[in-house]
């Protein structure tokens, strides 16, 4: 072994800087040389958009290293300003170029240690090399895009990236008006879309327009303006344009020497980064490794591999087979958007597909630590395996807190070739202010053995939904406050009462239970396919298909940034609501409101995406005034008022709020109905509804599952036996036909999911409904009370004159 070898390496960056490093570590008597096109060596081109941006505020802090510092340190002979033009294998020597006096020369070697890296794409698109256009690779790109940034109040970013987001962040940061074009249908395809949809609102609430699906065409200049046109031919104008569409492999050197590269053109390397020629070794970005996961070759132009590269490539260079051999890249990635982050690790669906991989995904939504605990925050994680073996293949996750964690746990859960049953039973940190006793990693895992064992099926294709029976779980409260798009067939039936509910779904048909955050539905799916329905579960839930709610009814109070104070200092009652998935934070409002004197304040807090507009509509609905609205770090927090008084009424006398007192006189099956629909309505306006049965109305409460009475009177029986027992029972107001009108009219109402009697009933107690069966009533019909239905109360006039006395609207039915 030669402990004292010539050894070039050329690009002093990540791969290169810690190759020499380490080789130095090997031996002192090494010649090692550095060289390094620019004037600059071992800095941190990942740190460059936070410079500008002004996170990181000193531009020398980005040198990690310099000439004068790797000489001190590790006797290295670094050339700054010098490019290596040839690599003359015959001769063993690198030829050089200084870039500034234009002198050559040779540089004899035992061994070369190629580390290039990548080059930014650069399209031949028209206008492309006009000033003002740049792409971001090093410190003197950097500054010279932060020289442009001085004068111009607008920014254009060309593709939307790792790179590209984190430029849109910072630019925006220094109160530029940012524009970000992505070819893709995403942001960040480097992701599954439901995992970077949440990116995308991100971007947009922050003020940034975001373009996709298009792509840039040609670039001219008016003045200070770029003009970008678009393959849609839709044109925007700013001052600065930074390219961010990817990077090829600077391999130019490797292939006129004869070194072998791939189809993409990376150096190809064996497991110790030799290349073709066994003296000579690559690597980081214009290097191809092993695919540690789906076999073959993968190049991944990261940071971490980089490193890591040019470590097994001196210690192979000096320790020969007894080296650690480099076991691939599976592409471990994060990036910071404004209060949101995204990561992945290994591969995601359309690679799988493409690859012709029998894998099965799910997605789960938990908190980045215990709910009980204040500030949790949800995160949305996807997980992606071969169903051959439950190897796991691939992660991805989104939110505010935590991301980063869980990621490193899949990260090393794939690189130790580890199933969804291994990361079940994966053992890690837990205690209130970090975790949970079930954390989001052994949770996706959980849910992926029930995709497997066959205890729940998941929507493949959200869009396949109009074919099914589709039920919603949620509380009514909250899918009436967020409804799931009225092209859907729903039907809501709240989890607490699917099991008594269960005949009004036809057991013929396919089911899919949708959620809020999909562990509802799951519960849901597991009773329905338990009583023998073909159901599926919408996994991830509308937090992650946002795309099938209706659009919000009431337009949010405009977001405040986080900078701007508060017009609300101080509020009478504050209300924690982090870590509570929907419905819980409405729920909890509602109770406080409750409770809140007049003219009071209630400040609350939740991490709920959804309570952006789950608080204005509720507000609205309920005569509230809603003071403050802003996100802050991924939590929502919001200020209401309770009105000093009431709604005073309109001229005349009649009230103006939203109750509503009825009396239900009918026992036929329409007219009850209409009463129901006006009592829910009146409750979804936040009002309160008081329905008074008397006469034949009292048939509607009577329950057909309850047996006969003790001590009745022979008279009490025979009405009991002639009058229709519950809504079952009761007969249409026309066209009834001895019933087989009726059937026909709930045929047809199913068939065009409209709501049943049945149904409208449950809301309207669900929703706190008065149902008042008339006492008088009772007593001339024989009827008991313990033969009506639970929850009824039982009354008489002065209840109906109490309650009309107080409504807006009063019904005789």
């Amino acid at each position: 072994m030669n402990l004292s070898p010539r050894i070039v390496v050329i690009g002093g960056v990540a791969g290169g800087a810690s190759a020499a490093a380490r080789a130095r570590r090997h031996s002192e008597t090494a010649q090692i040389v550095l060289l390094e096109r620019g004037p600059d060596v071992s800095f941190a081109n990942c740190g460059l958009p936070y410079h500008l941006g002004g996170e990181i505020t000193d531009r020398d802090r980005l040198a990690v290293q310099t000439p004068a510092s790797l000489q001190a340190l590790l006797n290295l002979d670094v050339r700054t300003n010098t490019e290596a033009i040839r690599i003359d294998r015959d001769a063993q020597q690198v030829v050089v170029r200084n870039t500034q006096s234009g002198e050559e020369s040779a540089v004899d070697y035992d061994h070369v240690i190629l580390a290039p890296g990548a080059q930014p794409l650069h399209p031949p698109l028209p206008g492309i090399d006009l000033e003002g256009i740049h792409s971001l690779r090093n410190l003197q790109d950097m500054d010279r895009i932060k020289a442009d940034l001085e004068t111009t109040e607008s920014a254009l970013i060309i593709g939307a990236g790792f790179i590209g987001l984190e430029m849109a962040e910072q630019l925006h940061h220094l109160g530029k008006k940012v524009t970000v074009v992505e070819l893709q249908p995403q942001v960040l395809p480097q992701v599954d879309p439901d995992i970077a949809a949440p990116i995308t609102d991100q971007l947009r609430s922050h003020g940034v327009e975001v373009l996709l699906g298009d792509a840039v065409e040609s670039f001219s200049q008016e003045g200070s303006l770029i003009t970008a046109r678009l393959g849609s031919g839709k044109e925007l104008q700013a001052g600065l344009v930074i390219l961010s569409i990817g990077v090829a492999p600077e391999t130019s050197l490797a292939k006129e020497a004869g070194l072998e590269t791939g189809p993409r053109g990376h150096i190809v390397v064996n497991e110790y980064q030799q290349t073709s020629d066994p003296v000579i070794y690559a690597a980081g970005d214009a290097c191809e490794t092993a695919d540690p996961i789906l076999g073959g070759r993968v190049a991944v132009p990261l940071g971490g591999p980089a490193n890591r590269q040019g470590r097994t490539a001196a210690d192979h260079l000096f320790l020969g087979e007894k080296a650690l051999p480099y076991p691939g890249s599976i592409g471990t990635s994060i990036v910071r958007v404004f209060d949101r982050t995204v990561a992945t690790t290994g591969y995601q669906t359309r690679r799988l597909e493409a690859a012709g991989v029998n894998f099965d995904q799910v997605i789960i939504n938990g908190g980045h630590h215990a709910g009980y605990y204040p500030g949790a925050t949800n995160m949305t994680l996807k997980l992606l395996w071969r169903r051959s073996d439950g190897r796991i293949l691939g992660a991805s996750a989104v939110g505010v807190e935590g991301v980063d964690k869980r990621m490193d746990v899949l990260a090393t859960a794939i690189h130790g070739k580890m199933t969804i049953d291994d990361l079940c039973h994966v053992e890690l940190s837990y205690a209130p202010p970090f975790g949970s006793a079930k954390d989001p990693v052994n949770v996706a895992a959980f849910a992926a053995c029930n995709i497997r064992d066959g205890l729940v099926a998941t929507v493949a294709d959200p869009t396949t939904l109009s074919s099914l029976q589709v039920v919603d779980v949620r509380p009514t409260q909250v899918a009436e406050l967020r409804p799931l798009k009225t092209s859907l067939p729903v039907t809501n039936i709240p989890l607490p009462e699917l099991r008594g509910r269960l005949g009004e779904l036809d057991k013929a048909r396919p089911v899919a239970t949708i959620c809020a955050m999909g562990k509802t539905s799951y519960f849901a799916g597991r009773i329905l396919a338990l009583n023998g329905f073909d159901v599926q579960s919408l996994a991830g839930g509308v937090t992650g298909t946002p795309s099938l709610l209706e659009p919000a009814s009431t337009t949010p109070a405009p977001a405040m940034p986080s900078t701007s104070p508060s017009p609300v200092t101080e509020a009478d009652q504050n209300l924690d609501c982090t870590g509570l998935a929907c419905p819980g934070p409405i729920l909890k409002v509602k109770e406080a409101v409750d409770a809140l004197a007049p003219g009071a304040t209630l400040k609350v807090t939740a991490s709920d995406g959804g309570f952006t507009r789950d608080l204005p509509a509720f507000c609205e609905a309920n005569g509230l005034e809603l003071l403050d609205l802003k996100e802050e770090k991924g939590l929502v927090i919001g200020t209401v008022q309770k009105p000093l008084t009431p709604q005073s009424a309109p001229p005349g006398g009649k009230a103006s709020n939203q109750d509503a007192t009825l009396v239900v006189f009918s026992q036929e099956m329409d007219k009850v109905m209409a009463g129901l629909v006006i009592a829910n309505g009146a409750i979804a306006m936040g009002g309160q509804a008081t329905l008074f049965f008397t006469f034949w109305g009292l048939n509607a409460l009577r329950d057909p599952a309850k047996g006969p009475v003790e001590g009745k009177t022979a008279m009490d029986k025979m009405f009991g036996t002639m009058l229709p027992k519950g809504l079952p029972a009761l007969p249409l107001s026309n066209m009834n036909f001895a019933g087989m009108g009726k059937k026909m009219m709930v045929d047809r109402m199913a068939d065009k999911d409209l709501p049943n009697v049945q149904g409208l009933l449950k809301d309207a107690l669900a929703g706190g409904a008065r149902l008042v069966a008339c006492s008088m009533s009772m007593e001339a019909m024989g009827i008991r009370r313990e033969e009506l239905i639970d929850g009824i109360e039982v009354g008489g006039v002065a209840e109906f004159l109490g309650a009309s006395s107080k409504s807006g609207t009063q019904l005789f039915i």
